[in-house]
């Protein structure tokens, strides 16, 4: 049996693991959640589940003569990682229990959370003082800790009244058990089982959104701050559904684990013959760490390397027009519970410049374009007219003419993309999936650029820190920084939008940027340190172009061949 520390340092893993910097964080905890983290630990006894042990352990730690005292969840432990965590995903276990249709109050939350840690009663359980005194404390905690390690936190108290405390667990609580039921047994009816992105099956369950229930058909409709993490969390139900082998919802096996890795793009360019290559790019499993994965290509096994949190190195493998018409699968030969490496069929692919080095020149499908991005848009011929469309209501432009990609493809580029403007709710395209892709989710958006960057660490030097650009539909909105390491304001006022301003960051530490403009909000991580932590780089493989019989060029070096 795992022990609460065990939990508490395999729960936080879990929701770190193959996440891109920068995400926004939701520790979003059901019984599927526990039962998956519990499979990686020794075997239970007969007739216990990962839900009992889990509870178990917290309730060992944190009840003491039939109270509860959460003294010693305080701060962090030996590995520097937050005391608190396990305890909280308790809290929103409690939240994910809440039929959909229930209306959010104490009474049913705590109700809840006592069953739980097996106390009697329905009010907030004794020795649980008001939520600045109890748990609170450990929310603060874990915030500050994701953001230190370079992620965005999501969980925050409630506008006043009796949800102030418990907004913190019912906010990360994404889809409840009794959602996940109706999506599964929505993909039982509609026998699903195309290797779609997350992107295109959201696009799929939009359509069929009237059946379901309040909580759900909310997410889906509704909540535009936290569309990403709900489009990750719909393909993850669908993901362990197929690798389940489709069964019902009375029947599903929590512990199951998607059987297969997706893949994104990755574009280059030659910068003397105008060359442009399309490499697969593999993405991570979220929440799940994989020691070594390995895909046959042609003949020859290709090792997966992380490049970066949430993604692996891109392959030496170039995507032809037929790949990218029909998708692709490729064969993944270690470990045995992976299948296959997929390159999913798609009409569109939006390509973004490289979020740790916009200077590099690369593009590639790393995430949604947020405002003021520049994009390239590679799609279908056949996608045209919608585009042009939205370019003729004025929501999208580009540069140039569309440029088309391999020989007699059909396939096209545009460049120099950017959403313009807020207003597509009443424009209506043939291809509902590339109008999700590409409507904000947002209103506002953090830009940095300029500045000296220090590789690989995502940090800026101190006295050459970034200019700040709020991209947004407003003209004028509030900007603050704050110094995390201490919660010190240091920059505080009105501030135009689409406009670069240069904020004094006078003394290395992480900081956190907030635009607000009423109930919008954007956020972003900066992390600025002394030169001492530049390094002298080891030599590296560098891709070398043949320029004549005898000689190559590679960066800015031309050498001899040998």
């Amino acid at each position: 049996m795992a022990n609460y520390t065990d939990w508490n340092q395999a729960l936080i893993d879990y929701f770190i693991s193959g996440t891109p910097y920068g995400t926004k964080i939701y520790l979003s905890v059901d019984e599927d959640v526990i039962e998956r983290i519990g499979y990686n630990f020794e075997k239970l006894p007969t007739n216990v589940t990962w839900i009992d042990d889990f509870c178990t352990a917290v309730k060992r730690k944190v009840i003491f003569e039939g109270e509860v005292n959460l003294q010693d969840l305080k701060g962090r432990d030996s590995q520097g990682l937050p005391k608190g965590v396990a305890f909280l995903c308790a809290t929103i276990l409690a939240a994910s229990q809440m039929a959909q249709e229930e209306k959010i109050s104490e009474t049913n939350y705590f109700k809840r959370l006592r069953e739980i840690l097996a106390l009697p009663g329905f009010s907030r359980p004794p020795g649980m003082k008001l939520g600045y005194e109890a748990e609170e404390p450990l929310w603060q905690e874990w915030n500050r800790w994701l953001m230190e390690d370079r992620f965005l936190c999501s969980a925050q108290r409630g506008r006043g009244g009796a949800t102030t405390y418990i907004n913190y667990p019912i906010s990360q609580s994404l889809l409840r058990r009794t959602d996940k039921d109706k999506l599964r047994q929505l993909f039982q009816e509609k026998q699903w089982q195309t290797e779609w992105d997350a992107q295109t099956l959201f696009t799929h369950i939009r359509r069929e959104v009237e059946k379901f229930g309040i909580h759900l058909k909310e997410l889906l409709t509704e909540n535009k701050q936290r569309h990403e993490a709900i489009v990750e969390a719909l393909h993850q139900v669908y993901e362990q559904w197929k690798a389940q082998g489709s069964p019902t919802a009375e029947k599903n096996n929590s512990c199951t684990w998607s059987r297969h890795i997706f893949c994104g793009l990755y574009r280059t360019e030659d910068p003397f013959l105008g060359q442009i290559d399309y490499s697969i790019y593999p993405k991570q499993q979220r929440g799940r760490t994989l020691k070594s994965v390995e895909v046959q290509l042609g003949n020859n096994p290709h090792p997966l390397t992380q490049e970066r949190p949430g993604w692996y190195f891109p392959l030496e493998y170039s995507v032809n027009g037929k790949e990218l018409e029909n998708g692709a699968k490729y064969q993944i030969t270690s470990p045995d519970d992976l299948d296959y490496l997929i390159l999913p069929a798609r009409d569109f692919w939006i390509l973004i410049p490289d979020p740790e080095n916009g200077d590099s020149g690369a593009y590639a499908s790393w995430e949604a374009p947020s405002l003021g991005t520049q994009f390239i848009l590679l799609c279908k011929q056949e996608l045209l007219s919608d585009i042009e469309r939205l370019r003729d209501e004025n929501l999208l432009k580009w540069s140039s003419t569309p440029q088309p990609i391999f020989n007699n493809s059909g396939w096209v580029e545009l460049q120099q993309c950017m959403v313009v403007s807020q207003a597509w709710d009443g424009v209506f395209i043939k291809n509902q999936t590339l109008k999700y892709a590409l409507q904000p989710t947002v209103k506002l958006s953090i830009s940095l650029s300029g500045g000296l960057r220090v590789p690989k660490i995502g940090a800026w030097l101190v006295e050459h820190s970034p200019q700040i650009t709020i991209f947004g539909f407003y003209s004028n909105v509030e900007l603050k920084v704050t110094r995390l390491s201490d919660n010190q304001t240091i920059f505080d006022s009105s501030q135009s939008t689409n406009t670069s301003i240069l904020v004094n960051f006078s003394h290395p530490g992480d900081y956190l940027i907030e635009a607000i403009f009423a109930s919008e909000s954007s956020q972003r991580l900066v992390k600025i340190v002394d030169w001492d932590h530049l390094a002298i780089e080891k030599d590296v493989f560098r891709e070398k172009l043949p320029i004549n019989s005898g000689y190559h060029i590679f960066g800015s070096v031309i050498e001899q061949s040998f």
